[in-house]
């Protein structure tokens, strides 16, 4: 496992202004009916204007930043003089796990939501804590996904799960999505939350950055399948790698779920909400931080 930046998109993706006004939706009904995606109601659930809530934690690929999901409250939670990226809520919203940099190796650190009270966990990347806040999921430094608790004990790797990064828990926590690029090219897993029974989802074909919806029916990710190069979109599918459609047609990435799973937040490469059906993208006014990366949103 490469121990560098782990996400294979172009850092030169340029948006062009029509995804911002509800392109990605016009343009995918022209290839296929709308999925019904949505964990609530169906089909575009959520309507035409968008009800946001909860806040939204992502980085710049120099630090964590957080905003709220109606675009207010942009703020820069943390200063390192290395990379801080890749955040995770705890269930509960009150503290953020992330990756950071600022030794010279990637590692997991913990902080409270305001960006207060920063401390190393363990050597990784990846990290995603766990549906009752009790463990943290990580690419370790073992070249496998591990687990810990947020205070920094109980590290164990999980067998069988070699290459593994960007975990997702299922929302019982009994099951983590997962991929690794071992072979080559990056596969999609889901694996009891133990480890065991792994199940190769290759079927659905290559993806990463996998997202669990909150009601456990689908799990988004982020594939370069129709690409001839690197740029990639969204795409979901269902939890057994059948049903796979695409969502965004602007050559996006790191997708994740809002709490209520009515909605999704993901880069290209600013940051943009859009309905589980891929309608309705809105930009969120984080045009001075830069390129976005990787949110985490919380209610």
């Amino acid at each position: 496992m490469s121990w560098g930046r782990i996400l294979t998109t172009s850092l030169a993706v340029v948006v062009v202004v029509g995804a911002c006004s509800g392109g990605p939706g016009r343009r995918q009904s022209h290839d296929r009916p709308a999925p019904a995606t949505s964990e609530g109601s169906g089909p575009g659930s959520g309507g035409g204007s968008m009800s946001l809530s909860g806040r939204i934690a992502f980085d710049n690929f120099d630090d964590v930043w957080a905003i709220g999901a109606d675009g207010t409250g942009l703020t820069r939670l943390t200063h390192s003089p290395g990379p801080d990226f890749d955040p995770s809520w705890s269930p509960d919203g009150t503290r953020i796990a992330f990756r950071s940099e600022r030794s010279g190796e990637p590692e997991i650190w913990v902080m409270n939501a305001d960006g207060t009270e920063q401390r190393r966990v363990a050597a990784g990347l990846s990290p995603a804590w766990s549906p009752d806040g009790s463990l943290i999921a990580f690419a370790g430094a073992s070249g496998s996904l591990s687990v810990i608790r947020p205070d920094g004990t109980g590290l164990r790797a999980l067998p069988d799960t070699e290459g593994g990064e960007y975990p997702s828990w299922s929302p019982d926590g009994t099951r983590i999505a997962f991929n690794s690029n071992l072979t080559g090219d990056h596969v999609m897993y889901v694996a009891q939350a133990d480890g065991s029974k792994v199940v190769d989802l290759s079927g659905a074909g290559e993806g990463w950055q996998v997202d669990w919806s909150p009601g456990g029916r689908f799990i988004l990710f982020t594939s370069h399948r129709d690409y001839p190069d690197n740029y990639t979109d969204v795409y979901v599918m269902r939890p057994d790698g059948s049903g796979v459609r695409r969502l965004t047609h602007q050559r996006a990435y790191t997708p994740a779920w809002s709490a209520d799973g009515e909605h999704i937040v993901f880069s290209a490469p600013g940051l943009f909400v859009m309905n589980p059906d891929g309608t309705g993208v809105i930009p969120l006014p984080t045009e001075h931080v830069g390129e976005t990366s990787l949110p985490d949103w919380t209610e």
